[in-house]
């Protein structure tokens, strides 16, 4: 039997927060469109059926196009937004390259096992990288959706027609960055994780990582090592079937000359919109228990990762994170904050 668990935090609803009223829009168009009849408005010149969306948003439902879309559109950057937040501690604007919360006398463990990272921080700049260009590239697209509800395709038809795709080609360039963050996420998490056979594990003292390479960063970029089917990687794996449905989809909308069928696929993927959003929500869920999780809190060592040491400077690697075992006491090594080349052991009482 399905259990649900508790969450390690809230934030898993925004994503229903953004995308249930723009269902609820959807909806209401059809039910509204069906009452009156399936009328063909005044501005449109061929027989339909269905009818656009935009056609029946260019009516005296346009206030609540716009509101929905407005409203979709803030929950989807909001939702980029909340994930790099959780995974670096603040938000995409505040850039930095060091966390000046962490003194020198704190482990990195510790602040995990604290919750203040909600979820798996990331493992390289790259990835850091590519959430934010993935915000940023998802909020040009999404202004273009509120822009393309506001200019109806009643009124400024050639306006809207162009808003329409800059929203579809800037959503995919997102979406894109977020497959290519798990991706990466998921191949460094592989080579770490407590399932990868010693001979992939880079932090396994029983075998070298491989004859060729001495660390993750150094397998080309097309290899992969360790435990591959890990839920980074499954989780960028739905995101390449969502992406690659909506871009057939988005193909048959705009090049099939048949206006009710190229009408079908218009409402087919403004309904698959929300898949994304839900898919988005399974992500925050299952990382803000990552410090409950089977596998995360048994890693040995994250030695070399950005955000685990890389970014702190002042400590080289942790010898034991938080686990359901050892949740009272955490053994670190830090080097000193003068640089030093001598390490000293201690323990934070958690």
């Amino acid at each position: 039997m399905l259990q649900f668990k508790r969450p390690g935090n809230w934030l898993f609803i925004v994503p229903w927060i953004a995308f249930i009223p723009w269902y609820g829009m959807l909806i209401a168009m059809l039910i509204c469109w069906a009452s009156q009849g399936h009328p063909l408005y005044w501005f449109m010149h061929t027989e339909q059926f269905p009818i656009y969306i935009s056609d029946i948003g260019a009516t005296n439902l346009r206030p609540l196009f716009i509101s929905c879309a407005g409203w979709q559109g803030l929950g989807y950057v909001v939702t980029i937004a909340l994930e790099f937040f959780q995974r670096s501690g603040y938000l995409p604007f505040q850039l930095k390259n060091n966390d000046s919360s962490i003194s020198d006398s704190t482990s990195y463990a510790e602040k995990l096992h604290s919750g203040k990272y909600l979820m798996p921080p990331y493992y390289t700049k790259h990835e850091r990288n590519l959430i934010f260009a993935a915000f940023v590239l998802g909020g040009i697209g999404q202004l273009a959706l509120l822009f393309c509800s506001i200019f109806s395709t009643a009124l400024y038809h050639r306006v809207h027609i162009a808003m329409v795709s800059v929203f579809v080609v800037f959503m995919f360039l997102s979406v894109c960055c977020l497959i290519a963050e798990y991706f990466l996420m998921g191949r460094h998490y592989a080579s770490v994780h407590p399932l990868a056979s010693p001979h992939f594990n880079p932090q396994s003292s029983e075998k070298s990582f491989n004859q060729s390479y001495n660390t993750i960063d150094d397998l080309p970029w097309y290899k992969w090592e360790g435990h591959i089917w890990n839920k980074f990687t499954i989780s960028a794996t739905l995101k390449v079937i969502w992406l690659t449905l909506a871009v057939v989809w988005a193909v048959c909308f705009g090049a099939i000359n048949d206006s009710s069928k190229s009408a079908c696929f218009e409402w087919l993927l403004a309904f698959w919109l929300g898949i994304i959003f839900i898919i988005l929500s399974v992500d925050f869920y299952m990382g803000g228990r990552y410090r409950h999780s089977r596998y995360f809190n048994h890693v040995e060592s994250f030695s070399g990762y950005y955000k685990y040491d890389k970014a702190l400077g002042f400590y080289r690697s942790e010898e034991v994170l938080p686990s359901d075992d050892n949740g009272d006491v955490i053994t670190t090594e830090i080097a000193s904050s003068n640089n030093s080349t001598s390490n000293e052991s201690f323990q934070v009482v958690v």
